[in-house]
């Protein structure tokens, strides 16, 4: 198994002098030089692929996968095309006229390593990237062998520098830097999932893809300066892919796979007190500010919950520069790319489970305990709030396996679904305003009178406006088909 990492330029001279380096076979550091190029307007790179020149080779490859590429992170880019005549690289349908854009002049050192997991090789490439008015650092670590000694290296790796999966191939990094941005996203939204996959090979895809989605969006979530977005669409992505382990542990459990879950709930507990805090700061105090714009008691309040969002925003940027989540980046990203810990064929069994059968078995089951409902007038407030978590997770396992099955069926079902998810988070405001106000302590405290605002405005209404609502979205989800059957 290969994987490359990103290291920080600032602990690359501390990498050969690890404990665990030491007895390591060290090879003849070997210098290193790429040219990329591409047109002036960019042609290459807004399609999604790189044109490097090394040691007299062209070589065209891809800088982020499509819609149902296999190319997990960590991955070595495919590569397209190759060879030392550019104008006979096999249909690489190039643009013209090409210049070089950015280059890379560094270093290669080689490691061999025998491990308690099995042999290891690691490749330390620093060096810096260079424009024609620009220059920074750029360092990768790239390890191959047996996938549990990949693993294990990766992770120590991760704990004790600053190692982690990469947002970027290096050609990703290098052009971004020539135009002055940010690397292109690799994968963003819910799945595709290619035709033919097997169980555990559609579970590397969906893994693979919503792991780019939660790497892509850590480092703005981290900065707190983008706004609310990138905390919501990290923790939709988080929540997918929790969903997805749930949906696929039943046939592909390990202990890899356990691991990697206890670290998707420490993200979790992160992520959800900042994304409700962001909700409410954002939605919910400023509607009742509108309703009582001289209130100074609700002020005050605001004030103070502005300050335990900035405590939340604070303890997740904590945590997504910590080594737990680089190691839950690894751990993910190796579950995407290795095959060792592919379950084998049960004893007896002569054919694997069909991804359809699997799929339709999965759908049947979550439908059971979403659809037991009739009378939604009758339930109370933990009944609906248990109810909107049963569409939630019908909702996310029907992503997943939307994609295997033709036609406007799936689409219908998870409109129709989502609208009822919708409806009932509407009903889910009162008992959000209660959780985040009682973590205050000010329901019952110096900011009761601004809390019982807050109360009273998220409740009025919501019985008589939204329930109505949500029967009516409820009856006509329960008319669609199930396009799975």
């Amino acid at each position: 198994m290969e994987l490359e990492l990103r290291l920080d330029p600032d602990d690359a001279s501390r990498l050969p002098r690890l404990k665990m380096l030491a007895s390591a076979t060290r090879g003849r550091a070997q210098q290193q030089r790429i040219v990329w190029h591409d047109s002036a307007d960019a042609a290459l790179t807004t399609r999604g692929l790189a044109l490097a020149r090394e040691r007299g080779v062209w070589r065209l490859e891809k800088l982020v996968p499509g819609a149902t590429d296999t190319w997990s992170p960590g991955a070595l880019p495919p590569v397209l095309a190759q060879g030392p005549d550019l104008a006979k690289l096999e249909g690489a349908d190039l643009p013209e006229p090409l210049a070089p854009a950015v280059a890379f002049a560094g270093r290669r050192h080689g490691y061999a390593l025998d491990t308690p997991h099995g042999a290891v090789s690691l490749d330390l490439t620093r060096g810096m990237l260079r424009t024609i008015t620009t220059e920074q650092p750029a360092c990768r670590v790239h390890l191959s062998g047996e996938p549990q000694a990949v693993l294990h290296l990766a992770l120590v790796l991760a704990g004790e520098m600053r190692a982690e999966v990469p947002p970027a191939t290096l050609a990703g990094e290098a052009l971004a830097a020539a135009r002055a941005t940010v690397p292109a996203p690799r994968r963003l939204g819910a799945t595709t999932m290619p035709e033919g996959l097997g169980v555990a090979d559609a579970f590397a895809f969906v893994l693979a893809h919503l792991t780019d989605v939660v790497l892509h969006y850590a480092p703005a979530a981290a900065e707190d300066v983008s706004g609310p977005e990138p905390v919501h669409q990290m923790r939709v992505a988080l929540r997918r892919l929790r969903s997805a382990v749930t949906v696929f542990r039943r046939m592909l459990d390990c202990p890899e796979l356990q691991a990697a879950n206890a670290g998707l709930k420490a993200l979790s507990a992160r992520l959800g007190p900042t994304r409700d805090w962001d909700v409410f700061l954002g939605e919910t105090a400023p509607a009742v500010s509108a309703v009582f714009p001289t209130e100074p008691k609700l002020a005050k309040l605001i004030a103070t919950a502005e300050r335990r969002r900035r405590e939340c925003h604070a303890a997740l940027r904590d945590f997504l520069r910590s080594a737990e989540f680089r190691q839950l980046g690894i751990a993910l990203a190796w579950l995407a790319g290795a095959q060792s810990w592919h379950p084998a064929l049960p004893e007896g069994a002569d054919q694997p489970v069909s991804l359809q059968d699997f799929a339709a078995g999965v759908l049947d089951r979550r439908l059971r305990k979403l659809a037991g409902t009739d009378d939604l007038g009758g339930l109370d407030t933990a009944a609906l709030h248990a109810l909107r978590l049963k569409a939630k997770r019908m909702r996310y396992a029907a992503e997943i396996f939307a994609p295997l099955y033709p036609g406007k069926a799936p689409r219908r079902f998870i409109r129709r679904l989502t609208g009822v998810q919708d409806a009932l988070g509407q009903l889910n405001d009162r008992a959000t305003a209660e959780k985040l106000l009682a973590e205050l302590g000010v329901v019952g405290g110096r900011h009761a009178y601004a809390a019982g605002l807050v109360l009273g405005f998220a409740a009025a209404g919501t019985t008589a406006e939204v329930l109505p609502r949500v029967m009516r979205r409820w009856e006509k989800f329960q008319r669609t088909a199930a396009f799975w059957e």
